[in-house]
């Protein structure tokens, strides 16, 4: 492991003429297909494999899918067995490097690349990153640092398990993303109440409810890129989250400063974490809490952090994190910069939600010093849920700085200047009695 503002031995930018990158799916928000563009760079042949192209019509770069730089195949990306067709097509000229940004299609992918004998990550270390459950009790098993964690399909073991673990606890599904179908629970009668929701969201992704020990204190990630197994810590982001009960990230912040300790035990934590799962190369996005007792992990993405945080990484380090994370795809050496300054970023969402027509404030938000980008993520005409989880958000911006606390002040002050605008107004919307941080 290394200390993230020493860097390593810088990357080796071999001849590309013999490379060949395939890439299935990426992000549809945050650095969307920028993974594809830095890909261009560093081989001769770039094969994005996708179910369908209009989920990138809104990524900035998606004029690149339609380009010579880009061999664009349609195919279902979440079946196995036809992605296992497509590879073992591509694979006649020249060896494949697979890359997967997006989690969800990467279960697939792996059974694919087993069936077609290609190098990627074995599919029980896949489903172990997945069911977080299981790698709740694998980490258990290593000696790695995580919380308590119960399965249970019916209230009464819920009640039972949250009894038996001590209130509060955390009730959510062991498959998903974007804190979808995740609350607290302080006592039996909000299990019960709280608990139908996260059975039939469960249930939606393919998993089951859990039951879990809340962790005390702040959230923050590692960003990582691992090569040869071993982990290169970036940096860590820190996060201010929503109000209890529901689990928003409202804001975030590159680079965090921690003790010392801290930081040194996190990066322990993800050489364990490198160990446990296989996990040789390409970048990680791994969460922890920081609790009384130490970091205690929280779940690990085998991918760059999504919505802005690439953007905040590569403008805090004065470096392309897109050309670092393909280099750690490739398996090559990574060079690991101090940082030359920090960034921000705060996420919108409204308490209640409606019919979404805009973001207003965005002239006078684009003044504040330091912004970057503000970025609209809900369509014009979309029924908004009321804020629970990341289906919630309307909208997000980030901020660069000097310091990260003067990247952070911008950012809330940027957001501050923001409001929905919905087609049914109605008192409560404009209402800014008791909102959560950050929401309307």
């Amino acid at each position: 492991m290394t200390d993230s503002t020493h860097p390593v031995a810088p990357a080796n930018l071999t001849d590309p003429t013999d490379r060949h990158i395939v890439i299935v799916e990426t992000l549809t928000t945050g650095s969307g297909l920028s993974v594809v563009e830095a890909a261009t760079r560093r081989a001769r042949r770039v094969t994005f494999v996708t179910r369908d192209l209009d989920r990138y019509v809104a990524d900035p770069l998606r004029g690149l899918l339609d380009s010579d730089a880009v061999d664009c195949r349609v195919h279902e990306t979440l079946s196995a067995s036809e992605l296992a067709t497509v590879f073992e097509v591509l694979r006649a000229d020249a060896p494949i490097t697979l890359i997967v940004p997006n989690e969800l299609f990467l279960l697939s992918t792996a059974v694919a690349a087993e069936k077609a004998g290609l190098p990627f990550l074995a599919v029980p270390a896949v489903r172990l990153i997945r069911d977080k459950h299981a790698f709740r009790l694998a980490c258990a098993a290593a000696g790695v640092s995580a919380p308590a964690s119960t399965a249970a399909v019916t209230v009464e073991e819920a009640v039972a398990a949250a009894e038996a673990t001590g209130y509060p606890v955390v009730l959510k599904p062991s498959i998903g993303t974007g804190s979808y179908g995740v609350v607290t629970a302080l006592d039996a009668d909000e299990v019960r109440a709280r608990f139908p929701d996260v059975l039939a969201e469960a249930k939606a992704q393919g998993g089951a409810p859990l039951v879990e020990g809340f962790l005390i204190g702040p959230v923050v990630s590692a960003e990582v890129l691992y090569t040869a197994g071993t982990p290169h810590v970036l940096g860590i982001s820190d996060r201010i989250m929503s109000e209890l009960p529901y689990f928003l990230e409202i804001a975030a912040r590159f680079p965090a400063a921690l003790a010392v300790g801290t930081h040194q035990e996190i990066e322990r934590t993800c050489g364990a974490l490198g160990a446990l799962l296989s996990y040789e190369r390409g970048p990680a996005h791994i969460e922890f809490a920081l609790t009384a007792r130490g970091p205690v992990v929280i779940e690990f993405n085998p991918r760059f952090a999504g919505r802005n945080i690439a953007s905040m990484v590569s403008a805090a380090l004065g470096w392309n994190v897109f050309d670092g994370i393909i280099a750690s795809y490739l398996g090559e050496p990574v060079r690991v910069p101090a940082p030359v300054g920090a960034a921000a970023e705060h996420a919108l969402y409204a308490r209640r939600g409606g019919r979404f027509v805009g973001i207003a404030g965005q002239e006078l938000a684009r003044r504040v010093p330091g912004v970057e980008e503000i970025r609209v993520t809900a369509r014009s005409g979309a029924i908004l849920p009321d804020a629970k989880d990341q289906r919630g958000e309307y909208g997000n911006l980030w901020c660069t700085g000097a310091t990260t606390e003067e990247a952070s002040i911008r950012a809330a002050t940027a957001a501050a200047y923001l409001r929905p605008e919905f087609d049914d107004p109605e008192p409560h919307r404009t209402s800014r009695q008791n909102p959560p941080p950050g929401a309307d």
